[in-house]
């Protein structure tokens, strides 16, 4: 392959015009061979023929060597070789025709369309592992122009059996491909780059890797220019793969086999102006539609929460309804129209109908209301539902060509937003079912496409956990996660950001890779949890690399290259928070911990359980600390320590201290099984005289160890609903307490991890 950097954009553009002019979205082998050679690459001389009388007048001897391969051209049968659509004949036009035939049949009884067959030259070079690769860019439905490369030919099955996804196949965002070193890194971090480049044990070098590197780098500007997205041309390559690409015995690249499909699909969205979108979080005046002036509804809850947050003064909080004046002490008007002002933000819960319909209509065209956050469901869950969310989206798209942008939407089917710096809650809960009182998290904003899942989380930490932002967005019709991402990664006031999504719009998965990249290259944290992890989409592609990488790899591998901390589980997510949170300003030198625990079962778990951090060993004045303050007895004094369940509570904390001394230790898991009469751990109450309140109970010792240290420090208390209090008392001190040793293990290895931030 030749290291060009443009190719020739004339020849591919002729190439698809060719193909998109016969209004053919498959295209030919022999097409596709040419393109790759306008984009830069050394491809077998060739020859096609579409009828068996051509063959007569086939220039052969342009051809070298005795021997050509033969291949059936067919759109409907991508993978010949297992209907014998692949031959290695003489290079007479005898064995072409025999073949021409052959294949003609093959075809026939498949029942594909029979498009001729290309007679190519035998490109020497061994064909197995690791001397054939596989290369391929595909247009992927959220995130756009993707790059993939990894083992091709044999190897393209024993990945898809056997190898790790991690370092079995490369992929990257095209757009992240202008980085070279960071191309060159994930390379080397592949089970079949080292190998092929001889930095592998035991391996011999097949290549030069810049050649590789050279070759993605092309794919990745192909698949740039030809994108959704892009204006540079009126066509898409949706995909192109090449399988194999051979390693030849020169140690050049050359494409064998090649599968090329295009459309003329384009995606151009006119995003909800960002000025909008700041409206809806931080808004001046408020209308509510769907309040009840004779009870208590969804409405109604939202007003009274709406007006209590002090941010919107409750003079610019207006209702809309037929009747009524006045709702809750906010003035009420009857129709849009009549409202004094152009509000900033609409929360709108009337249920899912065409009246409710019309009513959006009305605020959207009559430009009544800068944002609207639709907490109606019903909108796209039903056959009805789908055809009145697209007479929401219509509207909103027509909107957004008048000079004022429109009309920034939320939703549908949310719970809305809590907004710290608006001063707002629009959740349809009463305060007493879900308080918002926790002393940390200020500097953390949650963006959830499921309401009820934010409301869980919340209600789970709400003892210690309080977010700058809690924000819903459902459907996401208008204003997307990324949306969000983007408005709020320039607020200096927030340094984590936890998402939960079910799904990404169409290609906005371009901005959110950006905008994230963007935040995790400032230092600061996203923890991402991705539902709807199913594989059902690949099997419909024909293609290996579908097969080998489905929507979700792909995703979790594009989001983890931009900086995102990508986790499998919901109490992942909440232990993520704790951590990230409640050890907020405290970063470890390394990752080198100390296991402290008076149960031997959980030190041998722990140990078990260290990943990326390493056991640190302990000075000698360490360990003649802790046998000064450990039970008598214990003399083989080593990291994990074993206390037993004879250790009191001062003792603990000697040994804690102690620990957190040592100036080889850069963190501390402090674990304690709770049953044992010499740890006063209970609060106050019948049948004993234990209180945790007491200045030398396990929780305060806890607690005052904690504070007089800056290096990383967890707590896990394993056991029952008898020890909550201690293990409440603790979490409010802004200490992070497991209750299971493992899940301690996992939420300091993912801080220490991230310490480089």
């Amino acid at each position: 392959m030749s290291e060009t950097h443009g190719g020739d954009l004339g020849a591919m553009d002729a190439m698809l015009a060719r193909a998109g002019g016969e209004g053919r979205r498959d295209i030919i082998e022999h097409e596709a061979y040419a393109f790759l050679a306008a984009a830069g690459f050394r491809v077998p001389r060739s020859l096609f023929v579409s009828r068996r009388d051509e063959i007569d007048a086939l220039p052969l001897e342009s051809l070298p060597g005795d021997t050509v391969v033969c291949k059936l051209a067919s759109p409907g049968m991508p993978h010949r070789t297992e209907h014998g659509g692949v031959r290695f004949v003489p290079r007479s036009r005898e064995a072409l025709a025999s073949v021409f035939d052959d294949f003609a049949r093959i075809a026939s009884r498949a029942a594909v369309d029979f498009t001729g067959m290309l007679v190519a030259e035998l490109v020497a070079g061994r064909d197995c592992i690791p001397h054939q690769l596989l290369l391929s860019l595909r247009q992927d439905p959220a995130f756009g122009p993707v790059v993939f490369c990894g083992l091709g030919g044999v190897g393209t099955e024993l990945y898809q059996r056997s190898l790790l996804p991690e370092t079995g196949l490369f992929m990257r965002a095209a757009s992240f491909m202008r980085d070279r070193a960071a191309t060159e890194e994930a390379l080397r971090r592949t089970l079949f780059y080292p190998m092929i480049t001889g930095a592998a044990r035991g391996s011999a070098a097949l290549m030069d890797g810049g050649k590789l590197v050279s070759a993605i780098e092309t794919f990745a500007r192909v698949a740039e220019r030809y994108s959704h997205r892009s204006t540079a041309s009126p066509y898409t390559i949706e995909e192109l793969e090449v399988n194999p690409l051979q390693i030849t015995a020169a140690g050049e690249l050359v494409p064998l086999d090649a599968l090329m499909r295009v459309s003329t699909m384009k995606h151009v969205e006119k995003n909800a102006p960002g000025e909008l979108i700041r409206r809806l979080l931080e808004p001046h005046s408020a209308l509510v539609v769907g309040a009840s002036a004779a009870k208590v509804n969804a409405g109604r809850i939202i007003l009274r929460n709406l007006a209590k947050g002090g941010g919107v003064p409750r003079e610019r909080i207006y209702c809309l309804h037929p009747d009524a004046t006045e709702i809750d002490g906010c003035r009420a008007f009857a129709s849009a129209g009549d409202l004094p002002e152009k509000t900033d933000m609409t929360v709108f819960t009337v249920p899912a109908d065409e009246k409710a319909a019309a009513l959006l209509d009305e605020l959207i065209e009559g430009g009544k209301t800068a944002s609207i956050t639709v907490i109606s469901a019903g909108f796209g869950e039903t056959e009805r539902g789908r055809a009145l969310e697209a007479r929401l989206r219509d509207t909103i798209t027509k909107a957004r060509s008048r000079p004022d942008g429109g009309v920034a939407v939320n939703g549908p089917n949310c719970m809305g937003i809590v907004s710290k710096p608006g001063g707002y809650n629009t959740f349809f809960i009463p305060e007493h079912k879900l308080p918002f009182r926790g002393p940390h998290g200020e500097r953390c904003a949650v963006v959830s496409q499921s309401g009820a899942y934010l409301v869980t989380l919340v209600s789970n930490l709400g003892h210690v956990f309080n977010p700058r932002y809690m924000i819903t967005f459902g459907n996401q019709i208008d204003v997307t996660a990324t949306d969000y991402l983007l408005a709020l990664k320039d607020d200096a006031a927030i340094d984590l950001f936890v998402l939960y999504i079910e799904g990404l719009r169409p290609y906005d998965g371009e901005r959110f890779l950006a905008a994230a990249r963007e935040i995790s290259g400032s230092g600061r944290r996203i923890v991402l949890y991705k539902a709807g992890r199913t594989e059902a989409g690949a099997a419909a592609v024909a293609s290996h690399t579908a097969a080998m990488a489905g929507d979700y790899a792909v995703m979790k591998r594009l989001l983890e290259e931009a900086g995102v901390i990508v986790l499998e589980g919901l109490d992942e997510i909440e232990d993520a928070i704790k951590i990230f949170v409640l050890l907020e300003g405290r970063r470890p030198a390394g990752g080198r911990v100390g296991i402290f625990s008076n149960a031997g079962f959980e030190c041998s778990v722990a140990a078990d359980a260290l990943d990326s951090l390493a056991l640190a060993r302990f000075s000698e004045a360490t360990e003649r600390s802790l046998r000064a303050a450990l039970p008598p007895g214990i003399i083989d004094v080593h990291n994990p320590v074993d206390a037993t369940p004879l250790t009191n509570a001062v003792n603990y904390g000697r040994c804690l201290e102690a620990i957190l001394s040592d100036e080889g230790v850069d963190c501390l898991v402090a674990a304690n099984v709770a049953p044992t009469p010499f740890m006063e751990n209970l609060a106050a109450g019948e049948g004993h005289d234990e209180d945790i309140r007491r200045e030398n109970s396990y929780p305060n010792v806890t607690i005052r160890v904690f504070r007089a240290t800056d290096k990383p420090m967890v707590a896990c208390l394993n056991s029952g609903a008898l020890y909550d209090p201690a293990v409440r008392m603790i979490e409010e001190a802004g200490i992070p307490c497991f209750r299971k040793i493992d899940r301690a293990m996992k939420a300091l290895e993912l801080f220490a991890r991230d310490r480089g931030r």
